[in-house]
């Protein structure tokens, strides 16, 4: 697994559109974290700082309908995909050197 840092929570959950540009717009390599790297900070346990009973937005487009992202489920694990549209939580990523 990549070593990542992740910042806060957003105070307000967002569409998908404003989860990026907020990541962005954090400046210093901050983004929007994949699929892979929720389910493994999930399954890693490493949770803290994440809300446990909430939905996170990935960076990764649904491939089949590109007007989908796919989200994780910090309560239960699950990983499904939602129109970009709706809002869940956000919490910017990015790689440690």
């Amino acid at each position: 697994m990549k070593q990542l840092q992740f910042g806060e929570t957003a105070e307000k959950k967002m569409n998908w559109q404003k989860a990026n540009d907020y990541c962005k717009s954090l400046g210093k390599g901050w983004r929007l974290p994949t699929r892979i790297e929720l389910i493994e900070m999930y399954d890693s346990g490493k949770v803290d700082g994440f809300k446990t009973d909430a939905y996170y937005w990935s960076s990764t487009t649904y491939v089949i309908a590109t007007e989908y992202a796919w989200f994780v489920d910090f309560y239960h694990g699950n990983v499904n995909s939602s129109n970009k549209e709706i809002r869940y939580y956000v919490r910017q990523a990015r790689e440690i050197k």
